[in-house]
């Protein structure tokens, strides 16, 4: 049997003779509309180029705008921007079937939009960076003036220095406005850190005087003393207040632990802290200064003191105690000192009365002391609490008598040592170390010796005899700094023609001033003699008669030894006299 065929009606057979159908037809038609609108799409899409160019103006801009949040430019200050952005993201380009340039200028207006936004973030990094370094330059200045200011309260200040120096070092190397924010925000932490922290000593303060009145008392405060130097440590090492801030909590519930087992200790302090008034106030009597006044206080203090019966109340009286004994001091110190002037000078007297010097050439007695007496350093010591007025004038007196009491004893000592004056004498030394000068170069005369020695680090380099001040014109014993150094100069006689000192005019070649007033270490060509009795009037080798009376004040010696000392000295060299 053969294959069977569809059947295919006449219709059908019509149907394929004709060729494709409707539907076909149309199908075809669409798709060649579509290429046709395809092709008119992209005849309206405009130059490539200028998309090409908008798409990197936009990513250009993304990079400034990320460079510029992580260089630390605010957002409050790029958010202007970031709006601008958002704006440009959600534009599109416009369809138009039949005007390319349209499309074009959007693209090339889409580019501008970006490389403004590029061009503003940039100049916004370049304004923020200059803005924020002027404000930490500004910030360091404030920190730097309050911490100088602060150095007279005697605050734990080196952190918060070292801390400043670091960031002054900082500013020189910033380059961004996160540098310089980072600067500003540490600047201004550590002044309101140095502002809090009077505040928080103070609260340590009352701490303090617990413990000073538990070890006035003899009770152990070795507890309370490891927590007052822990609160101390932390205190100097600060950086922000919120940390002074943590240590006043720490203080005020160690004052509260610490005020309980102190309530018996409070009788026996403020009668301690009476008594050491009283003490004072007949002190100022045995000085010579009238105590009227104080004695009315004293009493106060007494009343005052029978009404404490806490530690609140002690801190109160002990704030009125402090507060009454420094309105004592100014009087207490100028007693003390116009006291120990009068002891001082009494000494002299004492002293010189009992080791008279009889000097064979002129048949007079001498007192060797000269130095010390009303025309020596005496007269400077009643100069200089003459012309006193406030406390800090008398402090500086009675510094300076108690020094010249300390260089009295140690002549006397050394008026009986009879160690070679080539050597280091122990008074030498003792006096070195007083003035904590044993590491340095130093010029040490003695005139018990009339003998120089220069120490450099304790040791004596060199030594030589010389003739010092005579006994109406002594030289002037204590420490004293180089005033002045001249070489090749002239000395004029400061005394008129025919008074007993007159001079004529004298070269000299080699001058080291010590003292105000004309008082040198120099040369004396003119002499031959010195050493011990040279100072007296005595009959000089030379011949010269100038040469037969001790200097004017002055400290001579050879020419070639002058010059030695000229040569191997300086400024910095100390000169102590005794």
């Amino acid at each position: 049997m053969g294959v069977s065929q569809p059947f295919i009606s006449t219709r059908d057979r019509r149907r394929h003779a004709q060729g494709p159908s409707k539907r076909v037809r149309f199908s075809l038609l669409f798709l060649l509309c579509m290429g046709m609108l395809s092709g008119l799409l992209t005849a309206c899409g405009g130059d490539a180029h200028l998309q090409q160019d908008a798409q990197q103006q936009q990513k250009s801009f993304e990079q400034a705008l990320s460079h510029a949040q992580s260089v630390g430019v605010p957002n409050t200050l790029l958010q202007p921007i970031e709006k601008q952005q958002q704006d440009l993201q959600s534009s599109s380009a416009p369809w138009n079937f039949f005007d390319a340039s349209i499309v074009d200028d959007y693209y090339r207006n889409l580019s501008q939009r970006y490389d403004a936004l590029s061009i503003q973030t940039e100049g916004l990094i370049d304004s923020s960076t200059d803005r924020y370094r002027q404000q930490a330059v500004s910030d360091l200045d404030h920190l730097q003036s309050s911490l100088a200011n602060k150095q007279k309260e005697s605050l734990p200040l080196d952190t918060l220095t070292k801390f400043y120096q670091q960031n002054m070092s900082q500013e020189q190397k910033a380059q961004y406005p996160k540098d310089y924010l980072a600067i500003s925000a540490n600047a201004k932490d550590a002044l309101a850190t140095l502002n809090q922290m009077p505040t928080t000593l103070q609260k340590l303060q009352t701490l303090k005087d617990i413990i000073d009145l538990m070890k006035e008392s003899k009770q152990d405060s070795s507890t309370l003393q490891k927590q007052y130097d822990d609160n101390y440590s932390e205190i100097s090492k600060a950086l922000k207040s919120q940390e002074l801030t943590q240590v006043e909590k720490n203080v005020d519930k160690q004052t509260e632990q610490a005020a309980g087992s102190f309530q018996k200790l409070i009788p026996q302090l403020v009668k301690n802290k009476v008594d050491q008034y009283d003490t004072q106030v007949q002190q100022l009597k045995t000085y010579g200064v009238d105590n009227t006044q104080y004695q009315k206080v004293s009493d106060d203090l007494h009343t005052k003191g029978d009404s404490v019966k806490n530690l609140q109340d002690y801190l109160a009286f002990a704030k009125v105690y402090n507060s009454d004994l420094q309105g004592m001091q100014k009087d207490l110190t100028m007693g003390k000192a116009s006291y120990e002037i009068k002891q001082f000078h009494q000494e002299v007297a004492n002293w010189g009365g009992a080791h008279v010097y009889h000097n064979p050439y002129d048949g007079k007695d001498y007192w060797p002391d000269m130095g010390y007496m009303t025309k020596g350093i005496g007269e400077d010591l009643d100069r200089e609490l003459s012309a006193a007025s406030k406390l800090a004038d008398y402090q500086q007196v009675l510094t300076d008598v108690e020094n010249e009491v300390f260089h009295l004893q140690m002549y006397e000592t050394d008026f009986n040592d009879k160690t070679p004056y080539t050597q280091s004498h122990a008074t030498d030394i003792q006096l070195l170390q007083h003035y904590k000068l044993m590491g340095t170069q130093v010029i040490v005369v003695s005139f018990a010796e009339q003998a120089l020695r220069l120490y450099e680090n304790g040791v004596v380099v060199r030594s030589f005899q010389i003739t010092a001040g005579r006994p109406e014109l002594p030289a002037v014993p204590g420490l004293w700094s180089v005033m002045w150094r001249k070489t090749k100069t002239v000395f004029k006689s400061p005394y008129p023609k025919g008074s007993p000192y007159y001079y004529a005019d004298t070269p000299i070649n080699y001058a080291i001033m010590y003292h105000e007033g004309g008082y040198f270490l120099h040369d004396s060509w003119w002499r031959n003699d010195y050493g011990p009795g040279t100072q007296y009037f005595h009959i000089d080798s030379s011949g010269n008669t100038s040469a037969n009376y001790g200097t004017h004040g002055c400290v001579n010696m050879p020419t070639d030894q002058a010059a030695w000392l000229y040569d191997h000295t300086s400024y910095n060299t100390s000169i102590l006299m005794y």
